[in-house]
């Protein structure tokens, strides 16, 4: 049996999913307003279905919700598809994601992928998340030269520091789950850490770094 948590603003719209839930398969639904009544759960390794249709930060709701529980894989529902908002869902660390034209069907399929580490999406939004990867993996690679990561360990560090696991490392990439292991084990050694947390706190602190470069850079043109 899958656990679930429901997280939206409207209680009819929560309790109705749920309904719909517990008759479309093996599930263990329960429901919340609000990321921050994820705490009050304990964390355990769950699926969270958070609607952002009508949030005015989405991504915050997501990094929020995995902060109630590191364990849990949000999958958000209701995003409207443009590249914009996808990226910024991703590098909250959803684990899946819901346009507002999705069927029941959509989200029981889209629940199973990330119950397995997995992450279902359109080909549009496959598309969209493996640009943004490409590109951040480039900055970082400027950024890092002096480290000697290669395009595919930086590609790697970019998502180690969105938070997800090997497994869906492996599946994002489409490369075997023990190619993944070995690159980030040379990554540690190549940054000189010693475990994956310490890893996405170097490579946050470079994007940063990267950002403040850049906004200073565009305050001395004007």
């Amino acid at each position: 049996m899958v656990e679930v948590v429901v997280i939206a603003e409207t209680r009819f719209y929560r309790e109705g999913l749920a309904l719909a839930l517990h008759h479309a398969g093996d599930f263990d639904v329960v429901t919340a307003a609000s990321p921050a009544e994820l705490r009050e759960l304990g964390e355990r390794p769950r699926i969270v279905l958070l609607d952002v249709a009508h949030l005015a930060d989405g991504p915050g709701a997501v990094a929020a919700s995995r902060a109630g529980n590191p364990l849990a894989r949000v999958i958000v529902m209701g995003v409207s598809g443009g590249e914009a908002d996808i990226v910024a869902y991703a590098e909250a660390g959803a684990a899946g994601y819901l346009t507002r034209c999705s069927s029941i069907a959509e989200l029981v399929s889209t629940i199973g992928s990330a119950a397995r580490g997995e992450m279902r999406c359109s080909p549009h939004i496959a598309a969209v998340l493996s640009r943004r990867v490409a590109e951040l993996a480039g900055e970082l690679q400027r950024n890092g030269s002096d480290h000697g990561l290669s395009r595919r360990e930086a590609e790697i560090a970019v998502l180690l520091e969105q938070g997800l696991s090997n497994q869906e490392i492996a599946h994002r990439l489409c490369i075997a789950l023990a190619t993944v292991k070995n690159h980030v084990h040379n990554i540690l050694e190549k940054l000189g850490l010693h475990a994956r947390a310490e890893a996405a706190a170097w490579i946050r602190r470079q994007r940063l770094s990267h950002a403040e470069l850049l906004d200073s850079a565009s305050r001395r043109r004007v």
